[in-house]
C-alpha cells in the first residue's frame, strides 16, 4: 500500500465521521488520524499492538454484539487500544496522539454519543488498508488533508531516540494552553508518529499540572 492509499483512507473516514454527525473539524482530524494509526498499527499489519479492531474481523465480532452502534463501537474501542498502547511506554502525565487531555477527551466522548453511520460498513477504506512497511515521514502526506494551515515541512522535530517513547518537548502544557494550540500538537505529533517504520516510537508532550503553572 502507497502512501497515496493512506492518505485516501484518511479522507474517507474523515468523510465517514462527518456524514455519521461529527461536526466539529478538529475532532473530524483527530479522530480520523487516531483511526488511521489504529488500523495501520493493528496485527495483521505492523504489529504495534494486539488489535484487529478495524479489520473486517473486527467488524464482524462487533457486529454479533453491537450491531446498532458498530461505528461508535469501533471508534470507542480502537481509541481504548491506542491509548493503552501508548500509555505503555508514556509518563502518567502526558499529551499523546490517543489522549490530548481530559478536557478534550470528555469533548470527544460527548460528540461521539449520538453518531450514526449512513452505510453498513462505514470504515471499509479502514479495513482495506494494508501495509507491510513504511518510509520515514509515511505521515506528511496526511497532515496535508488536514484543517490546519500547518505543513510537515514548517515543523522540525529532532531524532528520537531507541526507546518506545520520543518526548517532542521538555516544556509541556497545562490543559487550558492544550486547546489553543491544539492543532500545532495534531500536526506534529502526526509526523512524529512518521518516525515509527520498523517499530513504534510514541510521541509526547508533558502534561502539565495548572497549580504547578501558577506558581511558577
Amino acid at each position: 500500500m502507497t502512501s497515496t492509499d493512506l492518505v485516501d483512507a484518511f479522507v474517507s473516514t474523515k468523510d465517514t465521521l462527518s456524514n455519521a454527525g461529527i461536526d466539529n473539524e478538529f475532532f473530524l482530524d483527530l479522530i480520523a488520524a487516531r483511526l488511521l494509526i489504529e488500523r495501520v498499527g493493528e496485527s495483521n499489519n505492523q504489529g504495534w499492538w494486539d488489535s484487529r479492531v478495524l479489520s473486517e474481523t473486527g467488524r464482524a465480532r462487533l457486529e454479533e454484539v453491537t450491531p446498532k452502534t458498530q461505528l461508535q463501537s469501533r471508534i470507542t474501542l480502537a481509541s481504548k487500544v491506542g491509548r493503552k498502547a501508548e500509555s505503555d511506554h508514556l509518563p502518567a502525565d502526558s499529551i499523546s496522539l490517543f489522549s490530548f487531555g481530559p478536557q478534550v477527551e470528555s469533548r470527544i466522548s460527548a460528540a461521539l454519543e449520538d453518531i450514526e453511520a449512513t452505510d453498513d460498513n462505514p470504515l471499509e477504506a479502514l479495513e482495506n488498508v494494508s501495509v507491510q512497511s513504511l518510509d520515514r515521514g509515511w505521515t506528511d502526506r496526511i497532515i496535508d488533508q488536514t484543517g490546519s494551515n500547518i505543513t510537515a515541512e514548517s515543523t522540525t522535530l529532532t531524532e528520537p531516540g531507541t526507546g518506545g517513547s520520543f518526548q517532542i518537548e521538555e516544556d509541556g502544557y497545562t490543559q487550558s494552553e492544550v486547546e489553543p494550540e491544539k492543532w500545532r500538537l495534531l500536526v506534529t505529533l502526526l509526523q512524529a508518529y512518521g518516525h515509527s517504520t520498523e517499530r513504534l516510537c510514541v510521541p509526547y508532550y508533558p502534561l502539565k499540572s495548572e497549580l504547578k503553572s501558577e506558581s511558577a
